[in-house]
């Protein structure tokens, strides 16, 4: 389902919406009337324009990649300082800001075993364990060492064998595992984000400093968390929203325990909140009120985890900036957050706990980002849904 009506007044949205529309290059007046474009809607998953067979999915703030079988990336949406690692000569936004409705080769002289894009920068891995970044780098997220924008891929400094990397939700940090289950992060540090135990920012990787290795790592906007072997969770840096899962207000410079003893089979970080599976495929989530999922009709930050309500076994998960999404065994996805547009469930509405997405799609993979959310069906369609103002969805909308 396509909503293109125009003019309704935004102080009818929550803040939030508002803040992420501001955020997306859209104007910061949380009431002012949107514009007939910024109200391309997508409330249903919607195939992508594309005849391309996909195997993993990517979300990024205001874009959406896929993986190919052969390891070559395609991405569509918003390309400012070619953070999609491609040339595009389209506009959105008024014609302010570089962007792409349809997929287009991002860095395809690369193949990647991982890969992740940010808001202005993008990071992947290539099949031997190289990492590489692009885009915006002026606070050292592409880890080359320097502090420089670059549109071609630069190398990452230290010659780590990595086996995954997460480009964060905007563009304040880059994190990557390597194969022995050290976390290594760069970028900017505010509030202790590198996890070495200081607030030093590094344009190289600096090992996160911790006692035991890890199994997975995600970046947050400014904080971190990772998953170490026995399903502890362990997360740093700032602390907005009870975002750490501490039990306490402050930052971290080191990683630190979540608190409450869950263990967790697979972790999720997202902009302002982080989740996890536990091994019952119960879904917990602590940080941001309108991320938790909780059922609450009047939601409160949570600097613990709170389980997502309505009973449901989940099987795998992914965060956005805001808003998450998850799987059932059967392939049937779900999803809550704070914009209900995001969430597939043919509403606007704002549900306080999950929402099965409709159209009856069975997919084996998602991505959830900060303006839309994608999938790849059990069939191999790719499909997204949420705000299309700058090509996330990958509909080829005309900017007016």
């Amino acid at each position: 389902m396509l909503r293109t009506s125009g003019g309704i007044d935004g102080s009818a949205w929550p803040l939030v919406l508002a803040a992420t529309l501001a955020a997306s290059g859209c104007g910061g007046d949380p009431y002012r009337t949107l514009t007939p474009f910024e109200r391309h809607i997508y409330l249903e998953p919607t195939p992508v324009a594309t005849a391309l067979a996909f195997t993993r999915a990517v979300a990024g703030f205001d874009a959406s990649c896929m993986l190919g079988g052969d390891g070559q990336a395609w991405c569509w949406g918003r390309n400012e300082d070619g953070a999609l690692g491609a040339v595009t000569t389209s506009t959105c936004m008024g014609g302010n800001v570089p962007c792409t409705w349809q997929p287009v080769a991002s860095q395809a002289t690369l193949r990647f075993a991982d890969f992740s894009i940010a808001q202005r920068h993008g990071c992947g891995i290539d099949t031997a364990g190289q990492a590489w970044c692009w885009g915006f780098g002026q606070g050292g997220q592409l880890g080359d060492g320097q502090r420089t924008d670059s549109r071609a891929p630069v190398r990452v400094a230290g010659k780590h064998d990595f086996a995954a990397i997460d480009a964060g939700r905007v563009e304040m940090l880059s994190c990557a595992l390597d194969r022995a289950g050290a976390a290594w992060c760069w970028g900017p540090a505010g509030g202790g984000a590198l996890g070495n135990g200081t607030t030093d920012a590094a344009a190289e990787p600096v090992q996160v400093l911790a006692a035991q290795p890890f199994t997975s790592v995600g970046a947050g906007d400014g904080f971190a968390c990772a998953l170490d072997a026995s399903g502890q969770a362990w997360c740093w840096g700032t602390n907005h929203y009870g975002r750490l899962g501490l039990g306490r207000a402050g930052a971290a410079t080191l990683p630190e325990a979540v608190v409450d003893g869950h263990h967790f089979v697979q972790l999720a970080v997202g902009g302002q909140h982080a989740c996890g599976l536990d091994t019952a495929g119960q879904a917990w989530c602590w940080g941001f009120a309108g991320s938790l999922g909780d059922g609450s009709g009047q939601p409160q930050h949570s600097d613990r985890p709170v389980a997502v309500a309505g009973g449901h076994v989940f099987t795998r998960l992914w965060a956005g900036y805001q808003h998450n999404c998850a799987l059932k065994s059967d392939g049937q996805a779900w999803c809550w957050g704070p914009m209900g547009v995001l969430l597939g469930f043919g509403s606007e509405a704002n549900p306080t706990s999950p929402v099965a997405v409709v159209g009856g799609h069975r997919f084996r993979t998602l991505a959830v980002g900060g303006v839309a959310t994608c999938g790849i069906t059990q069939a191999g369609q790719p499909l997204c849904w949420g705000m299309n103002n700058t090509g996330a969805v990958g509909q080829s909308n005309v900017d007016p």
